[in-house]
């Protein structure tokens, strides 16, 4: 009796010992994966911040192979190209989503463009026909415009193309025209008879360059330097919007707009001159997901992100304390 007690314990022991060792071990293969899932978000953040800082800085070898880029092209092109903004519209129609309400608002602005703007050429771009073109003229295009995962993203990066290629004037399909000749409408009396090479209108200061209405001249090395960074923001924001106007969109412009060392060769577009005399909304923001609500709140009210700055920042101090208490413990 008392052997087969002892046996008993010794049984028992080795089955606390063994799951104290299994336990041990999982322990040691959890913290491994947590390791390597916090390494690889590290290493991700990092990456995007060293992209952020390198496009929103200008630096001086790049600076100056633009300048030799505007020396070659003002050499190249001829004195009405130099003067004028080709008179070209330029819309893009690409959706993945049927819906008529949408599409017939967006015919409706775009026919009130077509009509007071006789003396232009016009194209609708949709997804077929920008894809036959690509194929016969930008064919090494073709895998940057269909890697995008997001069709606001192959939109944004076709209007840079686009006005690379033809100049003219790229203009949202939720605008509406309540002017005619556009482009001469936007400048003042002093840059009428020698446009300007860009013209756009600023989105939120330091922050994007708004891309609903553009008007450029032919091959600009403005929209080449665009062009060429494209490949490379193709990448995760981490969220939704952020990815949108980072990778192609407005904020990604700006940070193009900010490369650039000849900001003499712009002209903006004061929004209280535009909005509501040249142009007017149909009801924008179509592309827009569940977290531009969350983003845009949270900027509009400084003391709710202050709030939610500071919260995560002691959330991570908590947890990071819990974390050495444990390893240490």
């Amino acid at each position: 009796m008392q052997k087969y007690k002892h046996n008993t314990k010794s049984n028992y022991n080795s089955k606390i010992q063994i799951w104290t060792y299994h336990r041990y071990n999982y322990g040691r293969y959890i913290k491994l994966i947590c390791l390597i899932i916090v390494l690889f978000i590290l290493i991700h953040i990092i990456q995007t911040g060293l992209f952020l800082m390198k496009h929103f800085t200008e630096d001086e070898n790049r600076s100056n192979m633009i300048k030799l880029d505007m020396h070659i092209w003002q050499s190249l092109i001829n004195e009405q190209s130099k003067r004028k903004i080709p008179r070209y519209i330029h819309q893009i129609w690409i959706s993945s989503k049927t819906n008529k309400e949408i599409y017939e608002n967006f015919r409706i602005a775009a026919n009130a463009c077509i009509e007071l703007h006789s003396n232009y050429n016009y194209t609708l771009w949709t997804h077929k026909k920008i894809l036959d073109w690509l194929k016969i003229h930008y064919t090494w295009f073709l895998p940057i415009y269909e890697n995008y995962q997001h069709d606001m993203q192959r939109i944004d990066a076709m209007k840079y193309l686009l006005l690379f290629h033809f100049g003219g004037i790229y203009i949202d399909l939720d605008v509406k025209c309540n002017v005619q000749d556009i482009i001469t409408s936007m400048l003042p009396l002093d840059k009428q008879d020698y446009e300007p090479d860009i013209i756009f209108h600023m989105g939120t200061e330091g922050i994007s360059a708004n891309t609903d209405i553009i008007a450029a001249k032919k091959f600009h090395p403005f929209f080449k330097l665009a062009i060429s960074q494209l490949k490379t923001a193709n990448r995760w924001f981490y969220l939704y919007h952020l990815t949108i106007i980072l990778s192609a969109g407005p904020t990604f412009l700006y940070g193009i707009y900010k490369q650039f060392p000849l900001k003499d060769i712009f002209y903006y577009v004061p929004n209280n001159v535009l909005y509501g005399k040249l142009i007017e909304g149909v009801g924008g923001g179509t592309w827009y997901g569940k977290d531009s609500v969350i983003l845009f709140h949270f900027m509009e009210n400084k003391i709710w992100s202050s709030f939610v700055i500071f919260f995560i920042i002691i959330i991570f101090f908590i947890v990071y304390k819990i974390l050495k208490k444990k390893q240490y413990g």
